[in-house]
């Protein structure tokens, strides 16, 4: 009775392990993206509460990149860079348009190069990893509101950094309402 009962467990064992280790790669792309989006680590950017109580005259360079990828949408910036300083609220505007036929659902998201600046650029309002449904040939502007974070300057991989890049790349749904209407 005791073989019976030992077998048993190693078979329980033999077929959960295999089940929790799928389970484990699926998850581990969501986990991933959840744990940069709460540290900053890999170049993702964090969301703030609230713009900086403190502002600097460090001047740094922002300059922002737009790509597309899965849909037929043109994806621009207003304007290419900006100059800024450490802790200065500053705001700017991305304009996307669905060229295709049919109503398109997109989700950005983004990376900040150098990665190290990730955890101090800091935005207030940003449409990134919200889904956005265009419809054929409409065009909509986003704003994006963000500070360097004052904390960057106590940093030794940061405090000299003279130029960052915000970089967006719009996908196509998979989930989004309008992005199973092909």
């Amino acid at each position: 009775m005791k073989k019976l009962s030992r077998n048993r467990k190693f078979l329980l064992g033999f077929l959960i392990v295999p089940v929790l280790m799928v389970g484990l790669a699926y998850a581990s792309v969501p986990l991933y993206r959840m744990f940069c989006q709460v540290t900053g680590f890999g170049g993702a950017t964090l969301k703030a509460e609230a713009a900086s109580a403190v502002v600097t005259d460090r001047p740094v360079k922002v300059m922002f990149d737009t790509n597309v990828n899965g849909l037929d949408w043109d994806f621009t910036i207003e304007q290419p860079s900006q100059m800024t300083t450490v802790g200065a609220t500053n705001m700017l505007y991305f304009t996307v348009k669905n060229n295709s036929d049919t109503p398109k659902t997109g989700r950005a998201s983004y990376n900040v190069l150098p990665e190290v600046m990730g955890p101090y650029f800091m935005k207030l309002e940003c449409f990134c990893f919200t889904d956005q449904t265009l419809q054929p040939g409409e065009e909509r502007t986003f704003p994006v509101v963000y500070f360097l974070d004052p904390e960057m300057l106590k940093d030794n991989d940061t405090k000299e950094t003279t130029t960052v890049t915000l970089s967006y790349t719009f996908f196509e749904a998979k989930n989004g309402a309008a992005a199973t209407e092909k």
